[in-house]
């Protein structure tokens, strides 16, 4: 969440109280554990991984996005950190246009359901259209991706695609 973090933990602290703060941020903890060791089981050789990342946009200044997310306490960005200093490349992965225009519709009162479906699947064809610039073929690729997302519906059919089912212990 970046600059966004502290005002969201306000708000949720003010709502639902510091324990469960603290409950939640203990869970989210859980997971982004179990999903690093779950990558770890997965024998991957990093120097020939490369990472994609929801909402990373390309612009040449990635590494230090990821930098500055990760100092903020993201553990997201912490585990990208980890992959980075283990070999794996970082990859620009979203559109910044596609990024500042889903940023826009978010802000806007006018906004509908079919405006933002529209716009997370060019996203995701703009994703999958990176992943499938980039990837090379005796490379594996690692991508970080919300919930909402379907990036596989756009992959091209040469890239085998896996998914890393974890939960918090």
């Amino acid at each position: 969440m970046g600059s966004a973090a502290p005002a969201y933990k306000a708000a949720f602290v003010a709502r639902y109280g510091e324990s469960k703060w603290m409950e939640r941020s203990a869970e989210f903890d859980a997971i982004w554990h179990a999903i690093a060791v779950a990558i770890k089981t997965l024998g991957l050789d990093l120097k020939r991984a490369k990472l994609y990342q929801d909402s990373l946009p390309v612009c040449g200044h990635e590494i230090e996005l990821v930098h500055d997310l990760a100092s903020q306490g993201s553990r997201n960005h912490q585990l990208l950190e980890s992959l980075m200093r283990d070999g794996a490349t970082l990859v620009g992965t979203e559109s910044p246009t596609l990024l500042l225009d889903e940023y826009k519709l978010l802000q806007s009162p006018d906004r509908t359901d079919a405006q933002a479906a529209a716009l997370l699947e060019a996203r995701d064809r703009f994703i999958a259209g990176q992943i499938d610039a980039t990837l090379r073929d005796e490379e594996a690729g690692i991508l970080f991706i919300g919930a909402l997302h379907k990036v596989t519906n756009f992959i091209p059919q040469r890239i085998k695609v896996e998914y890393l089912a974890v939960r918090g212990q």
